[in-house]
Order: C-alpha cells, then structure tokens, then sequence
C-alpha cells in the first residue's frame, strides 16, 4: 500500500513542485540573467532619517520600501583633507566609475586623471544613456556619468564636456551654463550650447509641456537657469522629477540595446543644508514618485535592474530631537514654500514674523524664539535660524548644515539585485552596475 502510494503521488509532487518553482522563477527576476537596462535613481543628501520622515508624512510605505533586495552603503572619500565626510563630486565619481577620490573630482582619481564612467561603458556597448536631475544638469552628481574635469565648479567646462559625450536625453535645470552672457547665460567663451545640441540633433525644450510632445529622439531639457525648483515651489511650467523619469524611459526604451539612465532628487541635499525640513520631506517624497516610474518599467521589463540609494547623508538629520520622544509632521505639513528659494530673498530682521506667519501660520513665537532668530542674523545665519524655530516646534533634529558621514540606505530590483544587500561601500555600486550589465 505505501509503495503503490509512492508510485501515484511522487509523480504528482514533483509536478506540483516544478509548477511551484517556474510560477516562482517568473515572480522574481533571475539572479544570474544579466541587465539589458540599469536605472539608477540618486537621492542625493537622503539618509534613513529623511525616508523615515517621509514615510511618516505620507502616512504609508514609499516605493523605495517594495523593493526586494535592502542595503547599507559606506560613503567616506580618499581625501586627506575632508577625511570619513564626501561631498557629491567624490561620493559621485565613485559610484559612477569604482573609484574613491578627492571632495570636488569630477570621475577624475587623485592624480586628477580621468576614469571612465558607467555611462562610458553603456555607450560603449551601443547602449542609449540618460541623465535626469532636479539640480543643474552641470553639478556634481549628473556631471560625474558624463564628464572628467578636477573641479565641480567648472561648470561651463563641464556642460561642454556632457554634451560631447552625446548622452541620448539630458533633463534638469542649469541652462546659464550653456547659454553666452548675452542670453543671460554665463558663458564667458561666447559659445551657444543649445544651439549646438540642436546641430547634433538635439530636440530642446524648456517646459513640461513642450517635453510631453516629444516622442522620440535625443532631448535635451534645461527647465531654468540655475537649479530646478523645490518640489513645494514648482509650477505646472516645471515637470516633476516622477514626469521627466518617464519621459526619459519612452525615449530610451526605443534602442533594441538596451539603456543606462541615472535619475538624481538632486535638491533634498539644498532643503537639508538649510534645514528646511518641509522641502526636504517634499523633494524625498517627490523623488520616492520617480523611483514609483522606475520600479513599474523595471516590473514590466523583467531585464531591468533599478537601483535607488544616496552620495552621501546631508544635516544629520533625525525624527525627533531636543530631549523629547516625539516627532510633529504636522508642523511641516503648513509649509507652503521653501525657505532657501522663497522665503529666504525676502527675509530680514524685522520682516521674519511676518513671513513664517505668511508661509508656515505661525503667530505665537515665543521670546525666546524671536531672540533665536535675531541672533543667528548677527551672525548671518539668519535663514536658518528661523528655518530652525520650525524643526524645534516638529522636534526634528539637526546635527550639521553640512554633509556627515552616516550610512545611507540601498534599494535594488531586477537582475542581479541580490549583489545589492548588506553593507557595501559606494565605489561597490559601480562594480554590481558593471557585472550586472555583463560588462565584468
């Protein structure tokens, strides 16, 4: 009786299990198949502490938590002065090329040499390439995928050199550093750049709406002079970073090669160096709607790998603070503009009450408020200083209004996510990249 019943069920079992493992096998991307696309999505300044805030502000999971494969990241530069803290241009270079490398190195090493890019590799193997920021398309993080130069500033230097490598669509702010001083740009060199790229077969564009009609081709979109606004400032004129990353995706998706595209929430660092905590939480939960585009491309197209994390963590910044178990989103939910962009041109020692009641409904500041923020105008800081009266008040905490050198978070989906998990260095993202593509 046993055997007769090994003999009509084994069978059985092992169909049910081959069903069980194909049913898997087709849910969850295969580890060992290589990617034919990456997306990499970058936010830049975003620790754990902004993704917690964020969370808790939505009231529900980000995008960033669905992913399958979670890890750590080690940022710290090879600088013998800035030592264990990077800023974006080294943190950047390496994740861009594998490389550690000095504060302000644009994918050059410490010898000031260029080293190739990621994005140098995908072009290489015939692949379209994309670029996509809310800062200017010339600072440090885009800049390091496709350009080399020893200073980040160089920003001229640095939009020549991008449009020379010919990236298949360029979106973000920063269209100064292609236009001649005479077309309010501030290219000493006389040179038009946009309407170089327009020679090289470019399609540009300078509003949401002009870059929805675009359907096919190169593209080039600088949406303002200098860095695109903060997500709580932006203007149905601006596309969101969650628009540009489709439409960078529908352009891309037309090379039969495969694509590289590097997708940077580039102003959560700006709204953290000012301790903006409203904007911060804003342009993290702006960024979690791009990395939303990412993720469903990468779920329809199962030989695409995205990979979301961080250069570097920015203000040491906290749920909860000043001696309290507790955290007030609300506080940041009044805001109704950004103080670095809005507030801040504006403010001064005897208009500073006026305008957070203007922007934040704020009428009752204490004595010891008002003193806070008249002293940090001695010692100009005075944005600040009243940025900071609304942390206190959401007991969000701050540690810097600079970088620090905290872990930042990892994220992965697609082929070869699983290389993705656990404590990696930044120089190690490049590494994955680079095998996942088979390019290793």
């Amino acid at each position: 009786m046993k055997k007769s019943f090994r003999r009509v069920f084994t069978p059985i079992i092992g169909i049910l299990l081959a069903l069980c493992l194909t049913f898997i096998s087709l849910a969850m991307p295969a580890s060992e198949a290589k990617a034919k696309n990456v997306i990499l999505l970058i936010g830049d300044g975003m620790g754990f502490g902004q993704m917690t805030a964020a969370r808790i502000y939505k009231g529900a999971p980000l995008c960033m938590d669905e992913f399958s494969c979670t890890g750590f990241v080690s940022t710290y530069p090879h600088d013998p002065v800035e030592k264990w803290v990077t800023d974006s241009a080294a943190a950047g270079t390496a994740i861009a090329t594998g490389v550690k490398t000095y504060n302000a190195a644009i994918s050059v090493d410490g010898k000031k040499r260029p080293v190739k890019t990621i994005l140098e590799y995908a072009q290489e193997h015939g692949k379209a390439t994309g670029l996509v920021t809310t800062t200017r398309i010339t600072h440090a993080t885009p800049a390091v995928f496709a350009a080399h130069n020893p200073n980040r500033d160089a920003e001229d230097e640095i939009a020549a050199d991008i449009l020379a490598h010919n990236v298949t669509v360029l979106l973000g702010g920063g269209s100064r550093h292609f236009l001649p001083t005479n077309l309010k740009g501030k290219r000493t060199d006389g040179l038009n750049l946009v309407e170089k790229a327009k020679s090289m077969g470019y399609r540009y564009v300078e509003t949401a709406a002009e870059m929805a009609a675009v359907s096919s081709g190169k593209l080039l979109g600088l949406f303002k002079a200098s860095h695109m606004s903060y997500e709580i400032d932006r203007s149905a004129t601006e596309p969101s970073l969650a628009q540009m990353t489709q439409k960078a995706l529908e352009l891309l998706d037309d090379d039969p090669d495969g694509f590289f595209l590097m997708v940077e929430g580039g102003r959560i660092d700006h709204a953290c160096h000012a301790h903006d905590g409203a904007a911060a939480v804003r342009d993290t939960l702006a960024f979690d709607e791009a990395v939303r585009v990412a993720f469903t491309y990468a779920l329809q197209n199962r030989d695409t790998l995205a990979i979301v994390t961080a250069d570097h963590e920015t203000g040491g910044f906290s749920v909860g603070g000043y001696g309290q178990y507790c955290f007030n989103p609300e506080i940041l939910r009044t805001a109704k503009a950004s103080f670095e962009d809005v507030i801040a041109p504006q403010l001064n020692e005897k208009n500073f009450q006026e305008l957070l009641a203007r922007y934040y409904g704020i009428t009752d500041l204490t004595p010891e408020e008002i003193a806070a923020v008249r002293l940090g105008f001695e010692k100009k800081v005075g944005a600040i200083a009243l940025a900071e009266v609304v942390s206190r008040r959401a007991l969000l905490g701050w540690t810097s209004s600079a970088h620090t050198g905290n872990d930042v978070p990892i994220m992965a989906y697609g082929p070869f996510a699983e290389f993705f998990t656990g404590r990696l260095d930044n120089t190690e993202i490049f590494e994955g990249m680079m095998a996942a593509f088979g390019f290793r």
